[in-house]
């Protein structure tokens, strides 16, 4: 017994003969009789007596038909309410972001998002890149801003745009102008996608003299403010004055931004009105030069 079925029953149990409920059907007599004979054995009862032409409802039928509008109908008022909850785009909308993203992105976005659909709440959580990655997959989050390639199968990704890391130091100080291998590093962690990109790059190149791990951007970038140390990062995490930024190598360590989102779940009108969003104010075509928020 399903939806197609009841509905067809409910045609038929209104004229109660064959002929006519088949044209406002649009189908064929033998195909309605098919049917209602299948429908007729899954319930294991005689839903209609045969009387020459016609049809009547058995006492049977008549119980069905009570219970068959209002399934029916019910059925009808689901998909009105998911309907109207598409074009709403109303409820939470969850968004992992990594931190340099989150503190220079996601301010201007989220307002320009709120402002035309006032509806949503947002929760942004400003996360490292493979956290970010398994709230995807786990549906813990609805869309990700981190980066490309993504380092789990599974993932849907639109890249958005490339930047530069940058060697960073305190202006005015002994490693403003010192060559980049000698100058000590804060860097981040190896569990972040920036850290392993940076090491990946300076392979062969030079080795980073690393003399701190500090997981916070803000807490290794008061680091290289106070003169002891320098760091590595993108151009878009250094804010605040007392800073240079120079090339790290020839050509620089580069990163893609990108949209993450996990194909195999569902994804509601906010969510893909915050991609649309995005997309057009974040992407670039390849090969176009970034810029700095």
């Amino acid at each position: 017994m399903d939806l197609h079925q009841l509905r067809l029953f409910l045609a038929l149990a209104g004229t109660e003969h064959l002929g006519r409920a088949a044209d406002a059907l649009g189908i064929a007599p033998a195909t309605l009789s098919h049917h209602l004979a299948a429908l007729e054995r899954s319930l294991g009862t005689t839903l209609f007596d045969r009387l020459g032409r016609g049809l009547r409802l058995t006492e049977t039928g008549c119980l069905l038909r009570g219970f068959a509008t209002r399934i029916v109908n019910e059925a009808e008022a689901a998909r009105a309410a998911i309907a109207e909850q598409e074009r709403s785009e109303s409820g939470v909308l969850r968004l992992g972001v990594i931190h340099s993203f989150h503190a220079n992105l996601m301010p201007g976005l989220v307002a320009e998002f709120l402002t035309a659909h006032p509806g949503v709440r947002i929760e942004a959580r400003e996360m490292i890149a493979s956290a970010i990655e398994v709230g995807l997959l786990d549906g813990e989050l609805d869309l990700g801003l981190a980066f490309a390639p993504a380092g789990r199968p599974g993932l849907g990704l639109a890249p958005l745009f490339d930047e530069p890391l940058v060697l960073v130091t305190a202006r005015g100080s002994r490693w403003t102008d010192a060559p980049p291998e000698t100058i000590p590093l804060a860097l981040l962690p190896p569990r972040f996608a920036t850290r392993r990109l940076i090491d990946t790059s300076l392979q062969g190149r030079w080795t980073p003299h690393v003399v701190a791990e500090v997981d916070a951007i803000g807490s290794i970038l008061a680091l290289v403010r106070s003169g002891v140390v320098g760091t590595i990062l993108s151009a878009r995490s250094v804010v605040g004055d007392g800073l240079d930024c120079r090339a790290a190598t020839d050509p620089p360590p580069i990163r893609r931004a990108a949209l993450l989102w996990c194909p195999a779940r569902y994804q509601s009108a906010s969510a893909r009105a915050f991609s649309d969003l995005v997309r057009a104010r974040l992407a670039r075509p390849e090969g176009a030069p970034s810029r700095r928020a």
